[in-house]
């Protein structure tokens, strides 16, 4: 066996990020009935269709839970919903195409990232950076029908040009980054924080050759987000009744996090990793990076970044302890520390960032099965198609889960269970034009009072006459 072969390959980046997109491949056709975060893609799936079908415009996103509306909704910048809508015009509607869309994304990410850093770490440590951010929560939620690693990946590309256009002054790269660092926010303002690349760049180019003027690039990058989250968003929501999440005050957010401390600790310890190991590595990259006399760049744009995302969190309220995915703007700086960590245990470096990796996946690795105990959902389309019109309106228990919403294929009501027993609330639905109420057995056992025209295990479908 040719073992310095086999090390070339191993200490190849590039082989860890063919095999991360591969790996990927595993289940993206199956349907977004997997444990984690099935409702945020549904909501997702939903605009795609809806642009798919034709329902609407871009600037117009649309959802399937319409509560006797319209659809519309404010949400975030709809553009991946979007091509996956067009997309689809080619090669039929189906999630593997949010799936693939999203991936590919996400792994372009990690090569850029290592180029990145490759500007300003040594080799290894850029190397094990990426292997860090590559098995974090960013393995998981790479393969979604949501945007979170997209946006992330994307405004990193942003903020590799950015630091071209400093180094060169082409407009090649201030146009593609600015319209990359744009893109990322627009996608997801929860990648905000990152902005505080302006500064490091400010400061770690303050003796050296560069563009000076192209300093505001992040800053200005900000500016598309700003009018689509604060000023289109709420505009919908205003003119169509649709919820749209702005968070909450600061003061509600601490209040929330101050009233759960045992539960934001155990958020912050072990779900940027999923790994309590690498939650250890970081203490030791964190006590090593204090004690080494780090440029003044790092030691300034370190703590506009907590601090930006502390703001983030804190307006995030609750959402953020339950919600791994809102950590993902803070991963890739903590890849960057727990890499530096990693250098420094020489040898054994390695090994630990085999035992991580191994602790990583294997605790996300339930993403990529088969969910046999929600798969009965998936059969809703069909008994949709058999009993209830394309047109008609529908009501679900799907207890603040759209995904049976989704997968019939139909508009209307998604309630909790205590709402199918009020008659009052009923004959109110009824009113907007409800026609059918479908009964989950599986989460509300109890029989409706109306006319059933359909029964088997899992579901009654009641016409509401």
């Amino acid at each position: 066996m040719n073992l310095p072969g086999w090390r070339k390959i191993f200490g190849n980046i590039s082989f860890w990020i063919a095999l991360f997109f591969l790996v990927h491949l595993i289940g993206i056709w199956n349907p977004p009935i997997e444990a984690a975060h099935s409702w945020r893609q549904a909501t997702g799936l939903m605009v795609a269709r809806n642009y798919f079908e034709g329902n609407t415009s871009f600037f117009y996103p649309m959802v399937d839970e319409t509560n006797g509306g319209s659809g519309v909704i404010g949400m975030e910048f709809p553009l991946l919903y979007y091509v996956q809508g067009k997309l689809s015009l080619l090669f039929g509607f189906h999630p593997g195409i949010g799936r693939i869309l999203n991936v590919l994304i996400s792994t372009i990410g990690l090569g850029y990232f290592y180029a990145l850093l490759m500007r300003f770490t040594p080799k290894k440590q850029a190397f094990y950076a990426t292997l860090l951010l590559g098995v974090s929560c960013y393995f998981m939620y790479s393969r979604k029908v949501m945007p979170d690693t997209a946006a992330l990946a994307v405004y990193i590309i942003g903020t590799y040009y950015f630091f071209e256009a400093l180094r060169y002054g082409k407009w090649k790269d201030i146009v593609v980054s600015f319209a990359a660092l744009s893109l990322g926010i627009l996608l997801k303002i929860s990648v905000l924080p990152l902005v505080a690349v302006g500064v490091f760049a400010y400061l770690h180019f303050r003796n050296k050759p560069k563009k000076a003027g192209l300093f505001i690039l992040p800053w200005i990058s900000t500016l598309p987000a700003m009018f689509w989250y604060f000023v289109w968003n709420p505009t919908l929501a205003e003119n169509y009744g649709n919820w749209y999440n702005t968070g909450g005050s600061f003061l509600e957010g601490a209040r929330a996090m101050m009233n759960e401390p045992v539960a934001l600790i155990k958020h912050l310890m072990f779900h940027p990793f999923f790994s309590y190991l690498a939650f250890g590595l970081l203490l030791v990259g964190v006590w090593k990076v204090i004690r080494l006399e780090v440029d003044m760049a790092v030691r300034v744009a370190l703590p506009v970044f907590l601090l930006l995302f502390l703001a983030y969190a804190l307006k995030s309220g609750e959402i953020f302890l339950t919600h791994e995915y809102y950590l993902l703007p803070m991963v890739p700086v903590l890849a960057i520390c727990g890499a530096y960590a990693l250098v420094e245990m020489r040898k054994f470096g390695t090994v630990m960032m085999f035992l991580i990796a191994v602790e990583s996946v294997a605790n996300q690795s339930h993403d990529f099965r088969y969910n046999k105990g929600e798969a009965y959902k998936v059969r809703l389309n069909s008994l949709a198609d058999k009993f209830i019109p394309k047109n008609a309106l529908v009501a679900i228990n799907g207890n603040s889960n759209p995904l049976e919403l989704y997968l019939m294929d139909r508009k209307g009501w998604n309630l909790n269970d205590d709402a199918i027993q009020n008659k009052t609330f009923i004959r109110g639905l009824k009113k907007q034009g409800c026609r059918y109420l479908i009964l989950n057995r599986h989460t509300n056992p109890l029989k409706f009072d109306g006319s059933c025209i359909f029964q088997n295990r899992d579901y009654f479908i009641y016409l509401l006459q």
